[in-house]
């Protein structure tokens, strides 16, 4: 049986080698504040061409299934993480790019981005995850105020497990990637149980372990 594109690109992304654990002594800390025994890297799959490719084909259907065909006149990418996926999104769609930055670091309506388009221009923003979706507000405020009209934001990884993250669409949440891992034996049993007690009160174990508890 062809496997759901989540749990493909949960597996895909286990066995990039782009999990990482620590479930005994210093926790990982987030930007976001939040604490956590398990940290994803999917910026590291632009290294591994065979593979970003069929995250990126798996993307590209999900946003389709979210969206629509033709939904988008422009693709943005969130500074830094984001714009490799969205630079291949936009390259597939044969859309503009235009990238959301940080912080401002020019002039006028486009201070804060690079690229230029027109005002009311249909956007589409990609990042490679989410932890609870402020950094992603404060992207898309920089959009609107810019006059872009967001249709959507779409992350490769929605953790899910720290509360409120908004209107984001993904392709694949932490309960996905540790599903995979205990389908395919991805994790050792002990830092994966660790894992999923973690993911069902992630504020609590945050909190306990010196992150934040709450949005």
């Amino acid at each position: 049986m062809t496997p759901a594109p989540a749990a493909e690109a949960a597996r895909i992304v286990l066995e990039a080698g782009a999990v990482y654990t620590r479930t005994s002594g210093d926790p990982f800390f987030f930007s976001s504040g939040w604490a956590s025994p398990i940290f994803i890297d999917i910026k590291r799959l632009i290294a591994f061409p065979e593979a970003r490719d069929r995250l990126i084909a798996l993307a590209l259907a999900r946003i389709e299934a979210l969206y629509g065909e033709g939904a988008f006149d422009q693709i943005a990418g969130c500074e830094l993480a984001g714009v490799p996926f969205a630079a291949i999104v936009a390259d597939r769609l044969r859309l503009p790019l235009v990238v959301a930055k940080k912080q401002s670091r020019g002039f006028g309506r486009l201070a804060q981005l690079e690229g230029a388009f027109d005002p009311g221009a249909r956007t589409l923003l990609i990042d490679d995850l989410t932890t609870d979706g402020r950094t992603k507000a404060n992207f898309r405020r920089a959009l609107e105020a810019a006059e872009a009209d967001v249709v959507g934001v779409f992350v490769l990884l929605d953790y899910r497990v720290f509360g409120a993250g908004g209107d984001i669409g993904s392709l694949m949440t932490l309960a996905d990637i540790l599903a995979a891992a205990r389908a395919h034996a991805l994790l050792e049993p002990g830092p994966l149980g660790v894992i999923e007690a973690f993911a069902a009160d992630a504020a609590g174990w945050s909190r306990r372990n010196g992150g934040i508890g709450g949005v």
